[in-house]
């Protein structure tokens, strides 16, 4: 059965949306485009009609999902309501929730330390992204300079991603939480 143009697309985007979800939870190689089509209620054969391979769909459904956390942390700097979107980003990034949901986490820290294993195609979306959110974030950060906001911003996410990483091995221990309440304090001056 021939699908339409207007399906096809549709299908592209449901099978984006589930491989960033699933990727996340279960990073690159922990799940197969059998089962991921599966979980989107579509057929393998779908798949090679719309993707070149699984790591053109790893790239572009983290472009998808890198993009879906800027865009969100862009609207916390642009609401006027939000007095310190710094804090506001900082403490829903390093949050037990963040910590422990996996599927609805922040890519970089669920999947950054797979990336240099794959394709560079893959490498050069999480390049992008960072130099995305570190200019972001420059625009919010403390610093007498353009290139002091740049350092900060480079350090407060390098930590930020750094603290969740190790906040996840720790589990839901005491140290887990430590280590998010130290990162939050070293960072948002809490």
């Amino acid at each position: 059965m021939r699908v339409s143009r207007a399906k096809s697309v549709e299908n592209r985007e449901l099978v984006l949306d589930t491989a960033s979800t699933l990727f996340k939870e279960h990073g690159f190689d922990g799940i197969g485009v059998a089962d991921l089509m599966k979980s989107a209620g579509l057929t393998v054969g779908g798949f090679y009609k719309t993707f070149q391979s699984k790591e053109d769909l790893i790239a572009q459904a983290c472009q998808r999902a890198c993009d879906k956390t800027l865009k969100r942390w862009e609207e916390h700097i642009a609401n006027p309501e939000i007095e310190n979107p710094i804090a506001r980003i900082g403490n829903s990034y390093l949050s037990t929730k963040n910590r422990d949901e996996l599927a609805t986490t922040c890519v970089f820290s669920t999947l950054a330390p797979e990336v240099s294993r794959h394709d560079i195609a893959v490498q050069k979306v999480f390049e992008g992204s960072i130099e995305s959110v570190v200019k972001l974030l420059s625009k919010i950060v403390p610093g007498e300079s353009e290139q002091e906001k740049r350092e900060n911003s480079i350090a407060m996410f390098s930590q930020w991603v750094g603290a969740l990483i190790l906040a996840r091995a720790a589990g839901t221990s005491e140290l887990s939480e430590e280590i998010l309440d130290t990162s939050k304090k070293m960072t948002l001056n809490e």
